[in-house]
């Protein structure tokens, strides 16, 4: 899969060593996509780079107050994150396999949930790997749809001509 676009990719995680290792584990498994991955402790700090770097995809830990007890939850910021920008895609990491924490991040917006086990890193992978596809899609259909456009102006530009020149050689 080879992208040319940069990607930004925000990890917001309460747990430094988790989030290191996480990151690594992404720029390991796509080296050939050009990313841009940005590290953060709490979704306070998310939301001041959001403002600047509007990412493509937020990996969100749901529990962000284990170090800092008055830290906003996930669901708070993947609600931030959708009223900024809603095509920001959002995975939300739990300790938690709870299908209520579950269909809570899918209601309010986010793109997927993994749950933190010893396979959270190939899920997070394969998930990766959908939205950048879908990603790779959505340029795609922009990019038809503006030839499109562009042929169908051509069209009436050739049509208009036609008929000038018909009205005024009668």
């Amino acid at each position: 899969m080879s992208m040319k676009k940069l990607i930004n990719i925000f990890i917001v995680d309460d747990n430094k060593v988790f989030t290191l290792a996480l990151k690594a584990d992404i720029e390991n498994a796509f080296e050939e996509v050009t990313m841009k991955i940005h590290t953060f402790e709490t979704g306070e700090k998310c939301m001041e780079a959001f403002k600047e770097i509007v990412p493509d995809l937020v990996i969100l830990d749901y529990h962000l107050d284990n170090k800092y007890p008055d830290a906003a939850n996930g669901i708070k910021v993947l609600d931030w994150i959708k009223k900024e920008n809603n095509a920001t895609n959002v995975i939300i990491l739990t300790v938690d396999d709870d299908i209520d924490i579950a269909l809570k991040s899918f209601q309010h917006g986010a793109s997927d949930y993994v749950v933190k086990t010893n396979t959270q890193f190939r899920k997070i992978n394969y998930s990766l790997i959908n939205l950048l596809k879908l990603m790779e899609g959505t340029n795609y259909r922009r990019r038809y749809k503006q030839l499109v456009v562009g042929i169908l102006l051509c069209v009436a530009l050739l049509v208009g001509g036609v008929i000038a020149v018909q009205i005024f050689n009668h």
